[in-house]
């Protein structure tokens, strides 16, 4: 049987625990499709930490990678719950709308994602079948000898229940790995006395930022040392350079240390080739014939990128020097680090988990605990031995997804897809999906029994 507290169990279709961008993903693909609502009549149960739904993205200080016009698409599908409508014509979707051909800044998404999470927290009052918990924590999986799932949580007053159901969803977000990164050979980035030390979730925080204000103030010439080479490098590059004091640094002051050239963005083959891009056939989506879809650096990050590499039309941007990282013996770039004024560490994120057992009540350790990919195709959560959870899927930041070419992506590119506009669309689908498809797997095993 299914390991719960009798007393305080209740059985939902599904359960989605994390009401981020990342867990209102599915949500909002079967929204766009006239498939929520039979959804909330078949039992929902999101579990959320926060008192809101849509995220915590009002804490950075720079501007999204996605055009604006990515995060208001869903709202002009045909598909679109009544109970929804109300969000084309709000004041913050109006604001919006101002960014629909640029990058808005991430403190207006994340009041346009609040707006978009509280029209969906309003829709459970009109389904019994399913349950909203805010300020709620999702404290453990525990996967059943039946084939469902149990998920134990507990509120604000402390006590612990346990929702059951045929499925579910971990959206819990991203985590950064860098501690257990080499910096080189021999050399772990905490191995290394640095003076002062941001990793770019923190340095793009509006605290991180006037911190390091504060920094390069005080820096004397010493260089602020940004590590990797992806969109965090260059739009922590792009975000120092904003900062009042950063009128002082000097000439290759910030210094972007990266394994490999980045893959840069553009709209299609006539703008790469008039930016000079040298670019290959597989570096062009099939689907909408965008150059490096997927893998390419956006916005900002672009932006300073240009700059830096002296494209068309552009200042050429002196402050920031691009050197590879594999050039540097591990007593150098120890000696690098350790003299830096600030390094900041930008090598991507892993996916967050929590504590999963199994029938037997046997913690099972998750690929996303080794920094691996958090889940396969279809979205399911993988053990660190590569096997899936047949019911228990993944969406969000660092999950480690990797799109298909019918996804819009560019046959070169070998990354994690890591885009809101994704989780609303083919990842959203392959979830809805997947726990339809457990659900007609229930209904038939019910109707031959």
């Amino acid at each position: 049987m299914c390991w719960a507290e009798p007393h305080s169990r209740r059985d939902f279709s599904s359960i989605v625990v994390g009401g981020g961008p990342g867990g209102l993903g599915p949500l909002l693909w079967a929204a766009q499709h006239g498939l929520l609502e039979s959804w909330f009549d078949q039992g929902i149960a999101l579990i959320e930490r926060t008192g809101r739904l849509g995220g915590t993205l009002g804490c950075y200080g720079i501007n999204s990678d996605s055009l604006g016009g990515s995060y208001l698409e869903c709202l002009g599908s045909a598909g679109w719950p009544t109970a929804l409508h109300h969000l084309r014509h709000d004041p913050v979707t109006l604001e919006m709308q101002r960014y629909q051909a640029s990058y808005p800044p991430l403190p207006l998404v994340n009041q346009y994602m609040g707006r978009v999470g509280a029209a969906v927290a309003d829709m459970f009052a009109g389904h019994a079948a399913s349950a909203l918990h805010l300020h709620t924590t999702a404290q453990s999986v525990h996967l059943c000898s039946d084939g469902r799932v149990a998920v134990v949580i507990q509120g604000q007053n402390d006590r612990t229940k346990t929702l059951v159901a045929r499925s579910a969803v971990i959206a819990l977000g991203g985590r950064q790995h860098w501690r257990d990164e080499m910096a080189a050979p021999d050399l772990k980035f905490v191995d290394c006395a640095a003076r002062q030390l941001l990793a770019s979730n923190e340095l793009l925080t509006h605290e991180g930022l006037a911190r390091a204000n504060e920094i390069i103030r005080d820096a004397a010439g010493r260089p602020i040392v940004i590590v990797g080479g992806a969109h965090s490098a260059y739009a922590a590059a792009w975000a120092l350079l904003q900062l009042p004091d950063a009128s002082s640094l000097k000439d290759g002051q910030i210094v972007i240390l990266q394994r490999r050239p980045p893959r840069i963005f553009y709209p299609d083959r006539a703008a790469a080739i008039a930016d000079d891009y040298p670019f290959e056939e597989g570096d062009i989506c099939v689907r909408t014939q965008r150059v490096n879809r997927m893998g390419g650096i956006r916005g900002h990050g672009r932006d300073i990128w240009r700059r830096i590499a002296r494209k068309p039309n552009v200042a050429p941007e002196s402050r920031v020097a691009v050197l590879a990282l594999q050039d540097f013996s591990p007593q150098q770039l120890r000696k690098t680090l350790e003299e830096a004024a600030l390094v900041v560490p930008c090598l991507g994120y892993r996916s967050a988990t929590m504590p999963i057992f199994d029938s037997n009540g046997q913690r099972l350790t998750l690929k996303a605990d080794i920094n691996g990919d958090a889940v396969d195709g279809d979205c399911r959560l993988l053990t660190a031995d590569g096997k899936p959870l047949p019911n228990v899927f993944g969406i969000g930041l660092g999950s480690g997804f990797r799109p298909t070419q019918a996804m819009g992506c560019e046959p070169n590119f070998r990354g994690q897809a890591n885009s809101l506009w994704m989780y609303q669309n083919d990842i959203g689908a392959v979830i809805y999906r997947e726990i339809q498809a457990l659900a007609d797997e229930k209904q038939t095993a019910a109707v031959a029994a």
